[in-house]
């Protein structure tokens, strides 16, 4: 079932049923209190209770089923429209003329949800920050049978994205989980050039395994992908990144995935790190900042405010 799906079930639980059962429960405590009125030959006790009744029976009728009903055609619509934001994906997995158009692709996408988020980014600047999310998950390639990171390495580093947003930004990061898959990548390893020749390897077959295994490991953001606006982030474990000292890597608005080493022992903020290259932000000298270059190790990195803002204008940030 969709995400979209998901939270609209839980906000209806949370909003519309909560409540009421809230009140049910209040209102059946009344009517167990209430003493009779003998001169009104109890009917304040009977009235009491009917009202207790009538309420659960609408609320059962027009909430639970409702809900269900609700849940139910948006599951379905939200597969139709993941269907066809898989078939896109697989003609953006096309070497070349595909790459060509998903480079294009994502930073319209990231250029006219910029401009939406105008306003959010300048009351951000001024401190006005309602909540908002970010989804993300990781990939884990199994290679010869062998997976290039357990999950329990990488728990640190989802932790770690999960504080460092909530902390400078008020965004709930929602992490969707590991996927392990065993797609075989091109020449049986993935090394990751982290400058001009990895942009352009990313037209060619190399791109299009990363497109071609988001599409299939992260199905429920397929859709959300096409349109931009609250697209997943997918940080993928690989073999090797270039040059030699990097272990980190995002191509910022022109992916919507980004990259780590796998064999190496990397500080816990290193997605974090790129995920932010991915909202487009850049390298900061500041050691302490999230976004230095050697990408801090230090336990609570920082943003700075312009920093935190960029981020909550980003095409992957939404409301919640």
């Amino acid at each position: 079932m969709g995400r979209t799906c998901v939270e609209i079930h839980e906000w209806i639980e949370e909003q519309v049923e909560r409540p009421i059962e809230e009140w049910e429960d209040r209102q059946e405590e009344r009517c167990r209190e209430e003493r009779c009125k003998w001169w009104m030959l109890c009917l304040n006790k009977l009235f009491c209770w009917l009202v207790w009744v009538t309420v659960k029976v609408v609320r059962w009728v027009v909430v639970t089923v409702g809900k269900w009903v609700t849940r139910v055609v948006c599951t379905v619509v939200n597969v139709i429209l993941d269907v066809i934001g898989f078939i896109v994906g697989l003609i953006l997995s096309i070497p070349i003329i595909g790459g060509i158009i998903r480079t294009v692709l994502n930073w319209v996408l990231e250029i006219i949800w910029r401009i939406v988020g105008i306003f959010d980014f300048i009351l951000s600047l001024a401190g006005v920050r309602p909540r908002k999310k970010m989804y993300f998950g990781v990939v884990i390639p199994v290679i010869n049978d062998v997976p290039l990171a357990t999950q329990a390495q990488l728990q640190p580093l989802v932790d770690s994205v999960i504080e460092i947003y909530d902390r400078t930004s008020n965004i709930d990061a929602r992490f969707t989980g590991f996927c392990e898959s065993g797609i075989s990548p091109p020449g049986g390893s993935i090394t990751v050039d982290c400058g001009a020749g990895g942009f352009f390897a990313d037209w060619w077959v190399d791109g299009s395994w990363f497109e071609f295994v988001t599409k299939t490991c992260k199905f429920t953001s397929n859709w959300r992908n096409v349109i931009g606006y609250g697209g997943e982030i997918v940080g993928f474990v690989v073999n090797d990144i270039q040059p030699g000292t990097t272990n980190g890597c995002s191509m910022s608005g022109t992916h919507n995935y980004v990259t780590i080493e796998g064999p190496a022992l990397r500080p816990p903020a290193l997605l974090a790190h790129e995920i932010g290259h991915a909202c487009l932000l850049g390298h900061n000298e500041d050691t302490g900042n999230l976004m230095n270059s050697a990408t801090p190790g230090i336990a609570q990195p920082l943003l700075t405010n312009w920093q935190s803002s960029v981020v909550r204008s980003s095409r992957h940030v939404t409301y919640l």
